[in-house]
């Protein structure tokens, strides 16, 4: 395998199954990638639904889970990773579609020492529920994106290009549902931090620590994004998280370790003096 598409989900079965569609629909990847859905502990038919879909598509399809106590996307990211074994790691959303071409186009933008990211395209309520399988399967719905988004998504790509030439820090920003990087430099910052609890700022917080070892982000917006479903937002959503828990948190990271302490490998998992063993995280792969 040369991607691994991990897939964050809780409680929407039904944008879960239409975005696993839109990856059996991928093209020009055949045998090149695998997926994990990495669950926030879901009650309903969510793990019925990707056991029925793993025995009937052609790549490999795996699911983690765990209790579900609050909102722990950094925690599912990370247990998305340590259950794959690809090189390379795509991030997404059980909310998002994506086009036909988006594995590929990420698979061409692989650079040493470059992480790439964007964003996604948002669809209203009414278009989200006429879009059915068979839209994703023949491609129908990547029609349905408004003009307005895709201006929106364009003016974002010329923003992020200006910012890459600036060189300024922290920009182009990553977001969560269309992140891509080699593995080894996920790794080297210990994955998200599974500190932040609730939505958002994990993702910001994954790139400060990426650029302090020396990774450059850039954009893939010119090429691809995600189509993002509507649903409800997040019980604990504020935007740019103002007034939460983890905004005071991201806030007091002011000396953020790079190798973040509580991630991909957990505190009880350091050897003493903090050091981690090369050989622990491999047998945890090998898991």
């Amino acid at each position: 395998m040369d991607i691994a598409v991990i897939i964050s989900t809780f409680e929407r079965p039904s944008h879960l199954a239409r975005c696993l569609a839109s990856l059996e629909a991928q093209e020009g990847v055949d045998g090149r990638f695998e997926v994990v859905v990495t669950d926030d502990g879901s009650r309903d038919d969510t793990l019925r639904l990707v056991s029925t879909t793993a025995r009937r598509v052609d790549f490999p399809l795996t699911f983690t889970t765990h209790d579900h106590d609050g909102f722990r996307l950094a925690r599912c990211r990370n247990e998305g990773v340590a259950a794959s074994s690809a090189p390379y790691l795509l991030f997404t959303d059980g909310d998002c579609l994506l086009p036909r071409d988006h594995l590929r186009l990420h698979l061409a933008a692989r650079r040493r020492s470059v992480v790439v990211g964007g964003d996604c395209v948002r669809l209203d309520e009414p278009t989200s529920k006429a879009i059915d399988i068979d839209a994703i399967c023949t491609g129908r719905f990547e029609r349905a994106v408004p003009r307005a988004e895709r201006r929106r998504i364009l003016a974002k790509a010329i923003r992020a290009r200006a910012y890459e030439q600036l060189g300024l820090r922290m920009r182009p920003r990553l977001s969560g549902n269309n992140i891509a990087l080699w593995r080894h430099d996920y790794e080297a910052v210990n994955g998200f931090d599974e500190r932040f609890v609730g939505w958002g700022l994990e993702d910001r917080d994954l790139q400060c620590r990426l650029e302090r070892i020396g990774l450059r982000v850039r954009t893939i917006l010119f090429q691809t994004a995600p189509i993002h479903l509507w649903h409800p937002p997040a019980p604990s959503f504020a935007r740019n998280g103002i007034g939460t828990r983890n905004l005071h948190y991201y806030a007091s990271l002011d000396q953020r370790p790079t190798f973040c302490v509580d991630g991909l490998v957990k505190p009880f998992e350091l050897e003493p003096g903090g050091m981690l063993p090369t050989s622990r995280l491999d047998r945890r792969r090998a898991a």
